[in-house]
């Protein structure tokens, strides 16, 4: 009787840890696909944030950035003295 007992509890006890193994997992995983779903939108938004850097980079919108705010291209202050 002590014997079976003892196994019951050694059964009771492994299915215990497998519950605990298997709930660790779901929730690892879960957290993995939210970590990848983040990565994914930061990627997203790194290539737009690089797509306007370029764009905004390009010599004619410098040009007319420096107009605006009234810097003075080089050679035409050079020559307009």
């Amino acid at each position: 009787m002590r014997a079976a007992l003892r196994f019951g509890l050694l059964y009771l006890l492994a299915l215990l840890l497998l519950f605990a193994a298997g709930h660790r997992n779901q929730t690892e995983k879960a957290r993995l696909a939210r970590m990848e779903e983040r990565l994914k939108h930061l990627k997203a938004q790194e290539e737009s944030l690089l797509k306007e850097a370029w764009r905004l980079s390009q010599p004619h919108r410098v040009l007319e950035w420096a107009e605006k705010e009234g810097f003075v291209p080089m050679s035409r202050g050079r020559w307009e003295r």
